[in-house]
């Protein structure tokens, strides 16, 4: 399998795995699709930016790492990015969780959450695009040596 082909594997896994976590928090947390359903459509364009980012990231750090060994710290940017959005993606949500447990004293955690939500998904879009920023840096690096080297 070529370098290219398993990095847009990863990076297809990762950001199907990133649907399926924010997908799933969703439905545990909102009381009927319906409801999840429009928490969604408030908030699709930074979910979606969020799961293509963190997808690409990771196919990159794939790619990365297959072209030098010395890029083993891409992983840890690639992580610390898809932290950051699946945290942020649980607390679009979590303000739900009020629905379910308030026998565990979490309304105010969850209320805090909710209040905003919607800036931590865009600090969450920040970060994330900061992170593909320096990935791609170290690409441009890469390529740049490869012309060195070459001459």
């Amino acid at each position: 399998m070529s370098l290219k082909t398993k990095s847009f594997i990863w990076g297809s896994m990762a950001s199907f795995g990133l649907i399926f976590f924010y997908s799933g928090i969703l439905l545990l947390t909102m009381p009927n699709v319906q409801a999840a359903w429009l928490v969604f459509t408030d908030f699709w364009h930074l979910i979606v930016i969020l799961i293509i980012g963190f997808g690409t990231q990771v196919g990159l750090a794939i790619y990365l790492k297959g072209l030098s060994k010395q890029a083993h710290h891409l992983g840890k940017v690639s992580s610390m990015s898809g932290t950051v959005s699946g945290v942020s993606m649980v607390a679009c949500c979590a303000h739900h969780l009020v629905d379910f447990l308030p026998f565990l004293g979490l309304l105010g955690l969850a209320s805090f959450l909710g209040r905003y939500q919607k800036l931590f998904l865009e600090i969450s879009v920040m970060i994330n695009l900061l992170s593909l920023a320096y990935m791609l840096k170290l690409y441009q690096r890469h390529q740049k040596q490869c012309l060195i080297n070459s001459k």
